[in-house]
């Protein structure tokens, strides 16, 4: 079998998968600061998906963490976080009979490290005139295989170990406040299981590299509990050493965050992205992505 016949086949594969390949990316306007000193924190981060004509994911990354007291300077300007987490789903292609489940994924591990570059003047709250700071946040995380061998369904094409690299920034002056991820890496090895990509031909498909630029979520403090902007991200999947055919999506909507609910420990950021371009090999979609966190 050919090599392009073969991407063919995996791509198709793929397509009826988790697209447990592509760079988990999502911004919103605020992350990239420091969380609450020696605390833990329930994360959520639920999205649902609508790939035309009829395919549709609803998923969530299931997350607990632990911000340290202080990091490495000794003060609360900067702050480590550690992280354990899993994505869990269900997904449907109404037009591939067989082709839904439910599962998990990327059962892991991560850690951010911030550190407040800029700090505001005394007094200075956010959105005041003259307010200005600027925190900045590298993330390595490390997933493992989820032991499924299906080929269809939510999780599927997820049993391998993989790891991603992103560094966030969050810049705020006086009421616009943007969250920028400039670069963020991701790859996936090896599937621990084979895959079908011949008649009786099996292969333990890799994912390789996928990278996504310019993920950033960006806006206005409309009052003190209500940012409103818009999120952006292009990403680019198994750009490579893959196995499969290489995809590009880049997309675009509005983006908020509220505040309101801070007194009880509770953060809520909402992003609604539209493709404005896919490659010739992806379909056109739709997301709504959320991101619920919870002080303990």
């Amino acid at each position: 079998m050919s090599s392009r016949s073969k991407q063919v086949i995996a791509l198709a594969v793929l397509s009826l998968s988790s697209v447990s390949i592509q760079a988990m990316a999502e911004e919103f306007i605020g992350f990239g600061q420091a969380g609450k000193p020696g605390s833990w924190a329930l994360e959520e981060y639920p999205e649902f998906t609508h790939t035309a004509p009829n395919s549709n994911s609803i998923a969530t990354y299931n997350e607990l963490s632990y911000f340290t007291e202080t990091g490495a300077t000794g003060t609360t300007r900067d702050q480590y976080e550690f992280w354990v987490g899993v994505n869990t789903g269900y997904a449907n292609t109404h037009d591939a009979p067989g082709a839904n489940g439910g599962g998990i994924s990327a059962p892991g591990v991560g850690f951010e490290y911030y550190y407040q570059v800029v700090t505001p003047d005394n007094g200075k709250h956010p959105g005041d005139p003259g307010y200005r700071t600027f925190w900045t946040s590298p993330t390595l995380t490390m997933n493992f295989p989820n032991g499924s061998s299906k080929t269809a369904g939510y999780g599927a094409g997820a049993n391998q170990y993989s790891y991603s690299l992103s560094w966030a920034n969050w810049i705020q002056t006086d009421k616009i406040g943007i969250t920028a991820n400039p670069v963020e890496l991701f790859y996936a090895s090896h599937n621990q299981n084979e895959t079908e990509t011949g008649e009786g031909q099996y292969e333990k498909l890799r994912g390789g590299l996928s990278v996504t630029l310019m993920d950033i979520a960006a806006g206005y403090q409309v009052r003190p509990d209500l940012f409103a902007g818009i999120h952006h991200a292009y990403s680019m999947n198994a750009w490579r050493k893959s196995d499969y055919a290489e995809s590009r999506e880049g997309k675009i909507g509005p983006s908020v965050t509220y505040l309101g609910l801070a007194d009880y420990g509770l953060f809520i950021c909402g992003n609604v992205d539209f493709d404005y371009y896919t490659s010739s090999n992806l379909k056109k979609s739709e997301s709504i992505s959320m991101s619920i966190v919870k002080n303990l």
